[in-house]
């Protein structure tokens, strides 16, 4: 089980993760996780009125919400179940909607500039039907993006060095796509 140093090293790369919101929810992922499962991304909202974090690993999403003074609520949706997932952008948050099994699962009042980012990693996850892929590399594309957006990709990759989670030719790899 992983501890709650690798998982923050493993989050090192998404931004926000020290907001108000999904401590609590941060600190009790080492219970949840798998012996080998690595956590690839996080997001905040509201799910099924209950306010808490949407983690994406290498084999689930998981969303936890660990209540104010006691409790624990943790749903997971297994990649090969996932059919499809959406995402919606308001004036100040977004939706993400999971497709799973025929039913329908939304976060809400999510932040709006992670709500793509966090979609894409886990709609390119579940199109490889949850097959373990470096947790570093970019889902977005990279083509299009701005200089600011491409450095901003470059230093989480190098904080993902630094926390030992890539490789030098891992990091020399995604370099080059980035960079094009």
């Amino acid at each position: 089980m992983p501890t709650l140093e690798q998982v923050k090293a493993q989050l090192s790369h998404v931004s926000g993760i020290e907001s108000l919101f999904g401590r609590k929810e941060i600190k009790e992922l080492p219970n949840i996780l798998w012996e080998d499962e690595v956590v690839e991304g996080m997001i905040t909202g509201t799910y099924n009125s209950k306010i808490g974090a949407l983690f994406a690993t290498n084999k689930r999403l998981i969303f936890v919400d660990k209540g104010l003074l006691f409790g624990l609520k943790v749903e997971d949706f297994p990649y090969d179940k996932i059919t499809s997932i959406q995402y919606e952008t308001g004036l100040m948050f977004g939706k993400i909607t999971i497709f799973a099994s025929g039913n329908k699962s939304e976060l809400k009042d999510a932040t709006k500039d992670l709500v793509r980012i966090f979609a894409e990693t886990v709609r390119a996850r579940i199109e490889n039907k949850g097959k373990s892929t470096p947790a570093a590399q970019p889902t977005q594309p990279t083509q299009g993006l701005s200089m600011e957006d491409k450095i901003a990709q470059l230093e989480r990759l190098q904080k993902l060095k630094e926390a030992g989670i890539l490789t030098d030719a891992e990091l020399a790899e995604q370099k080059a796509k980035i960079l094009g």
